[in-house]
């Protein structure tokens, strides 16, 4: 293809490197390294290499050659440029940078030139940028010296006192600094806590390093940055970790920091400043002295410097990264934004019209959802593993839960089984998301929660401390399944209560003759197969739907309800299975949860009352209702939806509220 040499204006990448061998030419970047045959190419490489200055264009490069050695000439410059190793910066907007300090900051330049345009440029806007250092001790001084050495013209520093700060050291930071760039200077901003809003005062960005955990004043100067107009990214050690982020842009999200800090602690509730208070009284870490106070901060000054020369543009708000103090590793953990630190927003009732006809979820969709909210140590689920659990007779996962707002009283496992780890995996992540809604309540919400009629689909205010925390939550893939969900398990919650007022015998029910759905089927093939003795009781009627209980020589397993009594048998036979194996393999943390013990004089025989080994008729929606209200008021299903993003996730999460009034 034919070349407008006017319209290409070549200059050589400055991690190029060149090396003569027996073929060639091997030429070497950041991009990999490539072999240029031809006994001349090394020679025509070294030779032109100082002209390719981005200078001129190829044209003229070509005019200075002798006629024979124009397109031998070009194709080589072509040849460098598809693979990478020549730049065409034609449209590279100008610049007014000296020579000197071009030659004295090439470095920096050269790494803006690998990820974009305008290198000389932005360097330049990020020379004369408003950086504002705030912090204390030798964290600060260590960032003083990285952002001269970066480039910056003036670096302003607030210093805070809760370590000591020594300006002498600055200053002779700032005396190497002037040894290459004469026109570099320090300035200071004096500014009390009470006043934080004058340390983001006309600055392009905020960087705050703290070597204890200063909460307060790290979320403060996030939203004083944010209020200013400028950038902001911290360092906030809390005892042997530094973290260092969220970079968050000038018209970036302000609570991002707040947000990171949440998660954080959503999962490590035992940290220091979980409180979101200061604790200037906290001694630093032990481990941060020497060049480990300095990696600290250039981590965080080539965040800034990344950010200003918009290499990250539009990214890095979304994660912070975790520098161990002790072996100086470093990792990065992403979080999502929480409901406590956005803006407090009402509760809506006009949400509830697109639940019915919103695009529905199912559980393979929903698992791969759920990958945005792991992170071990900032999501809203730490990991989801089937650490050594026994996976035989059924496949069991467990999902760590964050507890976001302290209503669970730390984090917590969620288990989910099946016949496939993919099954057990998807209702795990399900479980999980479920229970995560029933304890994410956000306050500012108000006292009073909109939910819809079960029945009649009419919108219904409900007192908030009947919903939250959630005894019971339920999904579904939709939103009349999830609220078929919700009015069992409201149902299933009252069985225990209804039992006490029983005086006569359930009948046993004869499992060889029961109606079991295919899957059930196979669990009491399985659970005959592994010789678990178990009888099943007919409890349907107290509770008014198919409900059964599930006992072993050990104990009441479960108590099991559903519209749908195959349903119910299924699961129920379910749990029994999964009791039996976690038992058997002594591994408690995922057997089913405890119940009290069906009465010996509840427990009647087979044919006890009817036909031997008959089931409950299934039961609609409206049986279910007419069951929860029998003394009065409505059914009403009301969303779990605090966490906007869980509720984007997952929005049929529902808890059914018995409503009177």
């Amino acid at each position: 293809m034919e070349v407008d040499v006017e319209k290409v204006r070549p200059r050589l990448r400055g991690d190029v490197y060149v090396m003569r061998v027996q073929e060639g030419a091997y030429i070497r970047s950041n991009l990999g390294g490539s072999m240029l045959k031809g006994a001349s190419t090394y020679e025509w490489i070294q030779r032109i290499a100082p002209m390719l200055d981005g200078t001129r264009t190829l044209g003229e490069l070509c005019a200075a050659v002798p006629e024979s050695s124009r397109a031998a000439l070009a194709k080589l410059i072509m040849l460098l440029h598809g693979k990478g190793y020549v730049k065409n910066v034609l449209d590279d907007r100008p610049h007014t940078l000296t020579p000197d300090l071009a030659t004295a900051y090439a470095a920096n330049i050269a790494f803006i030139e690998y990820f974009t345009d305008s290198p000389e440029l932005r360097f330049e806007r990020y020379r004369d940028s408003t950086v504002v250092l705030a912090g204390a001790g030798p964290l600060l001084q260590a960032l003083a010296n990285s952002q001269l050495r970066a480039g910056v013209r003036t670096p302003v520093l607030a210093p805070f006192a809760e370590s000591p700060f020594d300006r002498d050291r600055v200053a002779e930071h700032l005396a190497v600094a002037q040894g290459q760039d004469p026109e570099q200077r320090i300035a200071y901003r004096d500014v009390a806590d009470r006043h934080l809003d004058r340390v983001a005062a006309d600055a392009t960005m905020v960087l705050h390093v703290a070597d204890r955990p200063m909460i307060e004043r790290a979320r403060l100067l996030s939203a004083a940055a944010g209020a200013a107009g400028a950038a902001s990214a911290q360092v906030v050690v809390v005892g042997d970790e530094a973290w260092i982020g969220p970079v968050i842009g000038e018209d970036g999200d302000a609570t991002a920091w707040e947000s990171a800090w949440r998660r954080l602690c959503a999962l490590a509730p035992d940290n220091v400043g979980a409180d979101l208070r200061d604790h200037p009284e906290i001694a630093p870490s032990e481990f941060l002295r020497g060049p480990t106070v300095a990696l600290v901060a250039n981590h965080l000054c080539f965040a800034a410097f990344r950010h200003l020369t918009g290499i990250d543009e539009g990214t890095g708000a979304d994660h912070l990264v975790r520098f161990d103090l002790e072996t100086l590793e470093t990792a990065n953990h992403t979080f999502l934004p929480h409901p406590l630190a956005l803006p407090a927003v009402p509760d809506d009732p006009a949400r509830l019209a697109a639940l019915a006809a919103a695009t529905p979820v199912d559980d393979e969709e929903l698992a791969r959802r759920a990958v945005d909210c792991v992170d071990p140590r900032t999501g809203v689920f730490a990991e989801i593993t089937e650490r050594d659990y026994e996976q035989l007779p059924l496949f069991v996962s467990e999902v760590m839960v964050s507890d976001p707002v302290g209503l669970a009283g730390g984090p917590f496992p969620v288990h989910g089984y099946g016949e496939s780890v993919v099954e057990s995996r998807q209702r795990a992540v399900r479980h999980a998301l479920e229970r995560y809604a029933a304890v994410m309540a956000d306050p500012r919400r108000g006292d009073r929660l909109h939910g819809l009629d079960v029945l009649t689909g009419e919108t219904v205010s409900v007192d908030a401390a009947a919903v939250f925390p959630a005894r019971t939550a339920a999904s579904g893939s939709d939103w009349p399944e999830a609220v078929r969900a919700a009015v069992v398990a409201a149902a299933n919650e009252n069985v225990v209560a209804a039992l006490s007022t029983a005086t006569e015998p359930f009948p046993r029910l004869d499992m060889d003759g029961a109606k079991l759905t295919p899957r059930g089927a196979r669990y009491l093939k399985l659970l005959e197969i592994v010789e678990q003795p178990f009888d099943v009781h007919d409890l349907s009627g107290p509770p008014g739907l198919p409900t059964f209980a599930f006992s072993t020589p050990t104990g009441t397993v479960a108590y099991v309800s559903d519209l749908d009594a195959g349903a119910a048998l299924e699961k129920g036979l379910e749990r029994t299975l999964l009791a039996y194996q976690s038992r058997a393999a002594n591994q408690p943390v995922y057997a089913p949860p405890s119940v009290p013990d069906l009465p010996a004089h509840l427990r009647g025989d087979i044919g006890g009352t009817g036909e031997a080994g008959a089931l409950s008729d299934s039961v609609g929606l409206e049986e279910a209702v007419a069951v929860l209200t029998r003394e009065g008021g409505r059914v009403v299903a009301v969303p779990l939806d605090h966490d906007p993003f869980l509720a984007r996730t997952c929005p049929f999460v529902v808890r059914a509220v018995v409503v009177h009034g």
